[in-house]
């Protein structure tokens, strides 16, 4: 189960919530982080999955981008007045819940004022919030997992095997055997890591 619930707007802030996915999980593990188009497998019933997910988690991350607020449907009404909004009813049930609710604010986001907000989810706006510029995540995601760490337990590493106990490899020089290539050493190197945005792409449920 989720220790960690991201609540995102498509349109405005998904890209933010991809690179909090990715950190979080590798801190406190892919089970413990619930981002829906990673989380939820095809063919799901989402709705009770998400709801499920939320019960369970300690900590809602809402992610509020610039436009977080003004984003409209095809009716022209704000997404976050629209019944059954779900960035609208994650934020309500995890503050009825008592769930412990961090808004993150992305790049030159501002928080809402309380009269901004629908009366149900206007103490999202007495929460402390934490800031995560996307430019910039190189410095702000380590901060955001640091104060996770009281909330939500961190991933236990495989422990190592014994170098003493593993067979050689391939090649290695035997004891009392003599190699030219003894006391070298080679490094392999890995890039940053990236995001498959494919799935993301054609993965529904959430507006």
């Amino acid at each position: 189960m989720a220790g960690v619930f991201i609540n995102y707007r498509t349109g405005d802030g998904a890209e933010a919530a991809v690179l909090l996915d990715e950190q979080l999980k590798e801190v406190f593990g892919p089970e413990n982080v619930f981002r829906d188009r990673r989380t939820t497998q095809p063919g799901v019933h989402f709705p009770p999955e998400l709801w499920r997910h939320l019960e369970s988690c300690a900590v809602l991350l809402v992610l509020i981008g610039p436009n977080w607020l003004s984003l409209c449907d095809t009716d022209g009404r704000r997404r976050i007045d629209v019944p059954g909004d779900y960035v609208h009813d994650e934020i309500q049930r995890a503050l009825t819940w008592r769930k412990t609710v961090i808004p993150v604010l992305i790049d030159s986001a501002r928080l809402p004022k309380r009269e901004q907000l629908p009366a149900d989810i206007a103490e999202l706006t007495e929460r402390q919030f934490m800031q995560l510029r996307v430019p910039y995540a190189h410095l702000d995601l380590p901060v955001i997992t640091e104060a996770l760490r009281s909330h939500v337990p961190v991933r236990r590493t495989a422990p190592q095997p014994d170098p003493r106990s593993a067979p050689p490899a391939f090649g290695a020089p035997q004891p009392g055997a003599y190699s030219t290539y003894h006391d070298c050493a080679v490094t392999n190197g890995s890039g940053n890591a990236t995001v498959n945005q494919n799935r993301d792409a054609q993965s529904g449920g959430r507006q």
